[in-house]
């Protein structure tokens, strides 16, 4: 019984993150995070990449244009800024 209980409550969080990941890709939204030198952005499903290098990328929020790390991880673009 008690097997039971776990696994339901691994399915009920596995269909609450996959109705969030719907959302952002049904209403085209792409939150941003970004702290000191670390930025990042949800690219999303139809954009995903899965690359990395050095690149020049327009800054997050409107923000100056960096030079940085880029990394793109499936849904996520991580941005580390260069010194």
């Amino acid at each position: 019984m008690k097997r039971k209980s776990k696994l339901s409550r691994l399915w009920l969080v596995f269909g609450f993150g996959c109705a969030v990941i719907a959302l952002l890709e049904i209403f085209d939204l792409h939150p941003e995070f970004s702290l000191g030198r670390f930025s990042s952005t949800w690219t999303g499903v139809r954009h995903m990449h899965f690359v990395s290098g050095t690149s020049f990328s327009a800054g997050l929020g409107g923000a100056k244009p960096i030079w940085g790390h880029c990394y793109d991880v499936g849904l996520v673009r991580i941005i580390i800024q260069n010194d």
